[in-house]
Parts: C-alpha cells; structure tokens; sequence
C-alpha cells in the first residue's frame, strides 16, 4: 500500500455500513471555505426538513461550519492545492442520524505539535462541566488568540458547548509518517 493509500485510508473509517442508512452528507477530498459554505446549505436544507427545533438546528450548522474549518486551517497533509491566495486542503466530513442523534464526524492529518495539543485541549474540554465551557467560552471571545491560532481560537470551545454529549476525539499516527490521523466526533440528542 503506498503512502497516499494509508493517508487515505486513515479517513475512511467515519462511514462505516451502520451508518449508511442515516448519512446526510459525507465528503472526502479537498475542502475550501467555498466548500464548506456549499455543503453547509446541504446540511441546512436537510435540517430545515426533518428538525423543528431552531435551536438544534444552529448548534448543528455551527458546529458544522468550525469542523469543517478546523480541517482548512489545520490539517498537516501535504496534499493541497492552491486556488489564488487560498489553500484547499484534505479531510473529511459526514453528517449523520438515527432515531435519536445527530452526528458530525471529521478526519484529516495532524502533524505531531497539533496532536499533542489536541489532546491536551480535549482531555480538558470532556472533563469540564456545560457551565466551565460556557464560561471558558465567553472568556474566549474577549481575550487574544495564541500565535498558534488561525482564528479566534473558541472553535473547540464553540464545538464543545453546543452538543449534547462531551466531543470524542481519536489520533491514530500513521507507521509510515510523522503525522496522525485526527477524528473528531460531535453528538446531538434530538430535542
């Protein structure tokens, strides 16, 4: 298997035959601001359809938006390509239901820094309370963003106090690279 095979092949895994009957929208490649903004309409027309609850709908489509954003500006796979000033990069993307959840799952590459931080950032998001994020979330959007950051830095934080269950998150680092693959999983009960 070459090594674009296994970068692929990390990616996968978020549509499995169980979760088939369900998908909404599932997407692999490359991914732009464009592309999100396209799939996004996606996502809200399938809402507007089978969710009545406008909130839930705005925590799905936020949530939606930062995930896919996450994989713009942080993904570490050197497949990419330039379109004017923009990159697109590579990851994945699927919505999902069944009976009584919502599902957003994301898959890209992360380079060793952004794995370590990763995990350290989510250990501390599942182990705080709806109220600690809300809180560390309003702190957030008053303070500077680290250098590390390609935004406004609350987009975990943003992720984490919208679902209904703390997000699951796996790193898989890859035999043949210094990179990992990155899953990241938010879950919504229906209202």
């Amino acid at each position: 298997m070459s090594e674009l095979q296994v970068k692929a092949a990390a990616l996968l895994p978020l549509l499995t035959p169980q979760r088939q009957g369900g998908v909404a929208l599932s997407y692999t490649g490359f991914i732009s601001q464009q592309n999100i903004v396209s799939m996004g309409e996606v996502v809200r027309a399938w809402l507007d359809e089978n969710e009545a609850s406008a909130a839930l709908r705005r925590k799905l489509f936020s949530v939606f938006v930062e995930m896919g954003q996450n994989i713009v500006r942080y993904s570490s796979d050197e497949r990419f390509l330039h379109k004017g000033e923009e990159e697109l990069r590579y990851g994945s993307l699927c919505f999902h239901a069944d009976c009584t959840r919502y599902y957003l799952e994301t898959a890209n590459l992360v380079g060793p820094e952004e794995s370590s931080l990763l995990r350290a950032n989510l250990e501390v998001l599942r182990a705080m309370t709806q109220d600690e994020i809300r809180q560390a979330w309003k702190r957030g959007l008053r303070s500077e963003a680290p250098p590390t950051s390609k935004g406004a830095n609350i987009g975990l934080l943003t992720m984490a106090r919208d679902t209904s269950e703390p997000l699951e998150y796996r790193l898989h680092p890859l035999a043949a690279s210094h990179l990992s693959a990155f899953h990241l999983k938010a879950t919504f009960c229906h209202d």
